[in-house]
């Protein structure tokens, strides 16, 4: 009898981690057709054709065993097939602030497309939480009205009040670059089962392509923490909005303050930041979508241009802030993309222009609210949380080959004299 129970048990241990090996989807390494490279242009690119993914989850989860394990800190390399691999885990990196938080923006110091997509060449491909706030009916809304909050379902479609048609919370969404397509076209660029197949993901808080392959070799190198505001100690650096992965600050939350407020103005009375906690003040001002242009200076700085020009350059969101003293509810709906650059600081801070129109308040509360219809019964305005740029595949004629290689060459080593 014991023999059998042993055996059982044995059995059933066996089919335990069948089932565990089972539920995660090995990464399988992303392979260009001979010549390919990334370019801008009209086409967008699949998932499957983007190397060097990677993405942060909410909460942070290990892809071990069975995957979905909470693992604070801890960032997946994706394929775009449905395998996944563990990637950077910045737990332990940080000399100033110790505690194992909650990662909810990466991004690399030299983001591949940035400088397109500032000027609209380079499509966005963007997230939004699955958490946000709402009110019972559109603007104007009374003095004092009560927000409640809004779960957005992790798969889509998602209508937009703008007439578009987005992905869910656990997906990544696009708007096409405006040079070459109508203002506002909006889609589905990334589905559940391509980014993660096992376990699906509920909600994508932060996304960075372009690095090395295989993707969990990792280069997010820069990456914010979920309440900025919470990072300051005693007697260490202030509270930090963006970090580098060597474990210093590089960019301070009162700079990202000052940016937003230059643009949104001071923060009223009344304002809060919902989640993770009531949070008030110019502490709910909190960092969570992140692209980086870091060309001057030590990658670890953000530096001015010496001669007065553009300096290394951020695009980031914010948390979605509510105000109900403002007739439209939001003081920052989380949707705004600011444009900080260090050269010019706040006074210089700009909305991001892309797909024909600005990332701003305005545009945020007429075209990104969820369309009556969709999954929010009332009116609430979607909070993006993670965004990066790709473009179109070229595959270039085979006399362009050599001066494609000589041309890749020179940059590599340029970024190697740069680090």
């Amino acid at each position: 009898m014991r023999r059998f129970l042993v055996a059982a048990i044995a059995a059933a241990s066996l089919l335990v981690l069948a089932d565990r090996a089972a539920a995660t989807i090995g990464y399988t390494p992303v392979v260009l057709p001979p010549g390919a490279i990334p370019a801008v242009g009209p086409g967008l690119m699949t998932p499957a054709g983007v190397f060097g993914k990677e993405y942060s989850h909410d909460i942070d989860e290990s892809t071990a065993g069975a995957g979905g394990v909470a693992d604070p800190e801890q960032v997946i390399a994706w394929d775009g097939i449905g395998g996944t691999a563990d990637g950077l885990d910045y737990s332990g990196t940080r000399a100033a602030y110790l505690p194992d938080d909650e990662v909810d923006a990466i991004a690399n110091h030299l983001d591949a497309l940035f400088v397109p997509l500032l000027q609209d060449r380079s499509h966005l491909i963007f997230s939004h939480d699955d958490m946000i706030s709402g009110y019972p009916g559109p603007p104007p809304l009374p003095a004092g009205a009560a927000f409640f909050p809004v779960p957005i379902p992790p798969a889509g479609p998602i209508p937009l009040s703008g007439g578009t048609v987005i992905g869910g919370a656990g997906e990544l969404s696009f708007e096409l670059a405006g040079t070459y397509h109508p203002a506002s076209t909006h889609g589905t660029w990334a589905t559940q089962p391509t980014i993660n197949g096992m376990p699906l993901p509920r909600d994508v808080d932060g996304v960075e392509v372009w690095g090395p392959e295989p993707a969990f070799a990792a280069d997010a190198d820069k990456y914010s923490l979920q309440v900025d505001a919470f990072s300051a100690t005693v007697g260490g650096p202030p509270a930090t909005s963006v970090w580098n992965l060597a474990g210093t600050p590089y960019i301070s939350h009162t700079a990202i303050v000052a940016a937003v407020t230059s643009l949104l103005g001071p923060l009223p009375p009344g304002v809060v930041l919902p989640y993770p906690d009531f949070i008030d003040g110019d502490a709910a001002i909190n960092v969570d979508a992140l692209m980086v242009n870091d060309v001057f200076g030590k990658m670890d700085t953000f530096d001015r241009d010496p001669a007065g020009g553009p300096g290394d350059r951020i695009i980031f969101s914010i948390r979605q802030i509510m105000d109900p003293t403002d007739p439209d509810g939001y003081y920052a709906t989380g949707s705004e993309l600011f444009v900080l650059d260090a050269t010019f600081g706040a006074a210089g801070t700009t909305y991001l222009s892309h797909g024909g129109h600005l990332w701003d308040h305005a545009y945020a509360l007429s075209s990104l609210a969820v369309a009556p219809g969709g999954p929010v019964n009332g009116y609430a305005v979607i909070d993006i949380n993670a965004i990066e740029a790709v473009g179109a595949l070229l595959v270039p004629e085979p006399a362009s080959c050599l001066l494609l290689t000589l041309a890749c060459s020179a940059a590599a080593v340029a970024r190697r004299r740069k680090l």
